[in-house]
């Protein structure tokens, strides 16, 4: 039915699958996973008019953000910028109007990208 309509699909990732963060191994790989499989699909069904994109947001209001789960003892060193270039933490309604875009005939021409929504993070 999906093909008939020639939908979208819109699938959440992380700048952790585009960026290093330290302590995030298996998350990062999972992150990475949902990127590699999201353009996989933009290329195999794209020609029968399905686009799929990624978006990939950082610094977002959820419980994993207010209480990183980090081991004891860490490495300093590691630890580098995790928050947007604004300072601001966004709300997951912030990252629903983003899938709404993708999901719309606005987003039509825009197929296999991993958008990121960071602030700037990666930037």
């Amino acid at each position: 039915m999906l093909l008939e309509s020639k939908g979208y699909i819109v699938n959440v990732s992380s700048t952790a699958a585009l960026g290093s963060h330290a302590w995030t191994a298996a998350y990062s790989a999972s992150k990475g996973g949902i990127s590699a499989f999201s353009k996989t699909l933009a290329v195999e069904y794209g020609v029968k008019g399905l686009n799929v994109n990624c978006v990939c947001p950082a610094s977002i209001n959820t419980p994993m953000t207010k209480n990183p789960n980090l081991p004891k003892d860490i490495d300093t060193r590691l630890l580098k910028k995790i928050m947007p270039v604004d300072g601001v933490n966004r709300s997951p309604d912030d990252i629903a109007s983003t899938i709404a875009f993708l999901a719309s005939e606005d987003a039509l021409h825009i197929n296999g990208i991993d958008l990121r929504v960071d602030g700037g993070l990666l930037t």
